[in-house]
């Protein structure tokens, strides 16, 4: 999997020119260091939640597989969450919840912020949050127009 640090452009969509607005959170790979720490259960809760049906501008063929894991079949995601934030998107990969979970990964204070006050996903909340708050790229190259 691409590795990204936290709360750097998240430019792994880049060929759709709307990096700029995307934030990366959760990137994690078995080279480079991540913050960790106890998170709350809130927190994982609505994270779950969240990774339930997300959103997905984007279609991907494959699977990313945790590289922490020492297991000869680790755990593996296919999407992305897209969480809204104050003028950008917060985007991590569907393995954050098991980089919480497995590995004590602790997200940056400022994505559970916005986790916990994401909208219901798919709800008319999130949808207007995504149109106000995500790159004009991509509300132009999803179904959101």
């Amino acid at each position: 999997m691409t590795w990204f640090a936290d709360l750097s452009p998240c430019t792994y969509f880049e060929e759709n020119e709307c990096a700029s607005g995307l934030i990366a959170v959760g990137w994690l790979d078995r080279d480079h260091d991540f913050r960790r720490g106890a998170t709350s259960e809130e927190f994982f809760a609505k994270l779950t939640e969240l990774l339930e049906h997300p959103w997905q501008p984007f279609f991907f063929l494959g699977f990313h597989s945790c590289e922490i894991c020492e297991l000869e079949r680790p755990p593996r995601g296919k999407s992305n969450l897209f969480v809204p934030a104050s003028g950008f998107l917060y985007v991590a990969p569907e393995l954050i919840s098991h980089y919480v979970s497995a590995h004590r990964y602790a997200p940056p204070p400022e994505f559970q912020e916005a986790v916990l006050s994401c909208p219901r996903m798919r709800s008319t909340e999130y949808l207007e949050a995504l149109r106000a708050n995500a790159p004009k790229e991509l509300i132009e190259q999803s179904a959101l127009r």
